[in-house]
């Protein structure tokens, strides 16, 4: 599956080199600075709560969304923050996944919500139930392709491009499809990028859709000429805000997970840094782990 959004592939030449030289020259650096603030229980009314890395749990229309949750460390990386709920506590009437990758996809995190509420339906990119079979009916795993909706009680979801890739095996290099997703009701539209390079694809969703909040990653960027194909560094994110029109930025995709060369903490700081230094067309909003974002009811759906 290759489409015009598609990270190149790197040689494996590339990747040993890579890893060869992070054992000279990488320092270890996985103490981090991440506020977590800590909860008994998902609360009431409409927010999103950042838990992490990727993880955003979103709660519109009394339906609670958990966006790519990972719920503890995965295979070869610790986490380095805790969760701010219990595991038990957490609840997800849908589940959308942007990617295979263990990072934004864990197995594990996805059955103890399934175990949590067996109603959970999830959505995730064509190609995706190949991971599920035998722990989701068909018909509760809904996958799209890049600009597919569906209606799921009164929220509106849409798949939207991302210029990635999926791996989960060394079988199955790009076999399931990869997004970002647009999440809308008649007073909210919200944008959670996934995993993504720069790319054209942020001004194309910008002119489809009237984007409140966008969820953007700044982490995970060094070294460059590997990881640039694949992620977004802090101006890479901020640039991205403005294509799409987006009204509040909220940086993700940070500070949990050692995926890359550069300090858990220096993607914030250099992202702070930015945004005191420069003036942009719209505002910035940095969560803490666990921290409850009240959403704003000023949204317009332009068209899907």
């Amino acid at each position: 599956m290759v489409h015009r959004y598609t990270s190149p592939k790197l040689s494996l030449m590339t990747i040993f080199k890579w890893q060869l030289s992070k054992r000279f020259t990488v320092k270890d650096k996985t103490t981090t600075s991440m506020v977590t603030q800590h909860h008994k229980k998902l609360p009431d009314g409409d927010y999103a709560l950042w838990l992490g890395h990727a993880s955003v749990w979103i709660h519109l229309a009394d339906t609670a969304i958990a966006i790519d949750p990972v719920l503890g460390s995965i295979p070869m990386y610790k986490r380095h923050t805790v969760l701010p709920i219990p595991q038990e506590n957490l609840h997800a009437d849908i589940i959308l996944i942007t990617h295979a990758h263990y990072d934004h996809f864990d197995k594990p995190s996805v059955l103890k919500l399934l175990s949590n509420n067996p109603n959970t339906i999830i959505v995730a990119p064509s190609g995706f139930w190949r991971y599920l079979k035998g722990d989701i009916t068909r018909e509760k795993c809904f996958e799209l392709e890049w600009w597919e909706s569906v209606m799921i009680g009164g929220i509106f979801i849409t798949l939207t491009p991302s210029k990635h890739w999926s791996k989960r095996t060394p079988f199955d290099t790009n076999k399931a499809l990869w997004g970002g997703y647009v999440i809308q009701t008649k007073e909210q539209c919200i944008y959670h990028s996934g995993d993504t390079a720069s790319g054209a694809h942020f001004k194309e969703i910008g002119e489809k859709f009237e984007i409140n909040e966008a969820f953007l990653p700044i982490g995970a960027y060094r070294p460059e000429k590997i990881m640039k194909h694949n992620h977004t560094n802090p101006p890479e994110a901020l640039e991205a805000c403005e294509l799409l029109g987006a009204k509040i930025l909220i940086p993700i995709h940070y500070g949990t997970f050692r995926l890359s060369d550069e300090p858990l903490d220096e993607p914030l700081e250099w992202f702070n840094t930015l945004r005191r230094t420069n003036t942009y067309p719209f505002e910035t909003k940095v969560l803490g782990i666990g921290e409850i974002y009240r959403l704003r009811e000023i949204s317009t759906v332009k068209s899907t």
